[in-house]
């Protein structure tokens, strides 16, 4: 039953579209020729603007999947970072006589950033620079009269960039006078 009604709604707009045919083309036999020169121009802007359109979404398309290619790893790097933090803070709370694992961990730490910067992600170090509320997280401010105003004290915890792009601001401690 469904199958006649979808045949005879395509056989009327059939018949629409047959019927919208003959009265452009009367009406473009009652035209000057002038008025068909118009309609012609009408119609290659109309085309251009399409094309237009069509390349321009082409372009975005293309830069869209580009980037989420690029920017894919950003949540393996966002589950990773914790783990290079616990290696940074274990290494700070190690003891002389614990060298052994000290040194240790310091050759895993490092074999671990060489792996991703490999991947472009690289740790952002911020100490003794400008605060840059894109790169870094102020977590607290101190008041050091001999060091400058706005600038990046002790870093508490690195940040993270993939592919330039910050994925992890770092968390410092900022001087402000």
């Amino acid at each position: 039953m469904s199958e006649e009604k979808e045949a005879k709604e395509a056989k009327n707009q059939n018949e629409e579209e047959q019927k919208a045919e003959s009265n452009d083309s009367a009406d473009l036999n009652s035209l000057t020729y002038e008025e068909l020169l118009e309609q012609v121009e009408k119609q290659k802007e109309e085309t251009l603007r399409a094309v237009a359109e069509l390349e321009n979404f082409r372009k975005r398309s293309t830069n869209e999947i580009s980037n989420a290619l690029k920017y894919a790893n950003s949540e393996l790097l966002l589950s990773i970072i914790p783990l290079i933090t616990s290696l940074e803070k274990s290494i700070e709370n190690s003891e002389d006589s614990k060298k052994i694992d000290k040194e240790g961990i310091l050759l895993i730490l490092d074999s671990f950033e060489k792996t991703l910067e490999n991947f472009n992600i690289v740790p952002i170090n911020p100490s003794g620079q400008e605060f840059d509320p894109e790169k870094h997280e102020a977590v607290s401010t101190v008041n050091n009269p001999g060091e400058k105003d706005n600038f990046v004290t002790n870093t508490l915890e690195r940040g993270w960039t993939l592919n330039e792009r910050v994925v992890k601001p770092a968390l410092v401690v900022v001087n402000k006078k």
